[in-house]
């Protein structure tokens, strides 16, 4: 199974790029799963169609319970065959992102689902802002980042690839590649690389 985790700035695209890449390596015979890690819960909306109830809003339902949690109360079936699961997250200012990336991928391991897939895809909230966030990172192989010819967009690249860096100490994670989105220039992607 091959681990992917998108990064990037918020509002450049993450979302749409990482369904992009689900539906195209589903089409070619790939067996694949999104992860959205970001409280909006939106990133499978394009595969669904609608807001799926998330990892942490089920746990919560059934009191930490896991064994009470079954595949079909968390893993919807999405556009082209895709998988979907969205982790939530706590409120605004409280609790932590990467407690609720690190429960969703103790569930999924838990109902065997984790080790079911060719693929398994991270779309994560905007920038590394924290450790929280960069937890999909201890689970991922490769980390792509979509940025686009702006300094913003490079400014975040930037801290991604650093915690990319940090993480490859412990971890055998590796940067797959910077994704140029929203853009038909190059060259300030093309200095920064």
């Amino acid at each position: 199974c091959i681990k992917l985790a998108v990064y990037g700035k918020g509002g450049i695209g993450k979302s749409t790029t990482s369904c992009n890449i689900s539906v195209s390596l589903a089409r070619r015979g790939k067996k694949v799963l999104q992860i959205g890690c970001d409280p909006k819960h939106d990133s499978t909306f394009t595969l669904t169609g609608f807001l799926i109830p998330t990892i942490i809003d089920t746990l919560q339902e059934k009191d930490y319970h896991y064994e009470n949690v079954w595949p079909e109360d968390v893993i919807y079936k999405g556009y082209g065959g895709v998988d979907c699961v969205e982790a939530g997250g706590p409120p605004a200012g409280a609790g932590c992102g990467g407690y609720v990336v690190g429960e969703t991928v103790k569930l999924l391991k838990e109902l065997n689902a984790f080790y079911e897939y060719d693929v398994i895809l991270f779309d994560v909230l905007g920038d590394v802002v924290c450790g929280g966030f960069a937890a999909p990172l201890n689970y991922a192989d490769y980390c792509m980042i979509i940025t686009d010819n702006g300094f913003d967009a490079l400014f975040a690249a930037n801290r991604i690839g650093a915690s990319v860096r940090e993480k490859s100490r412990t971890h055998p994670l590796r940067l797959a590649g910077l994704i140029g989105n929203r853009t038909s220039k190059r060259d300030l992607i093309d200095k920064f690389v």
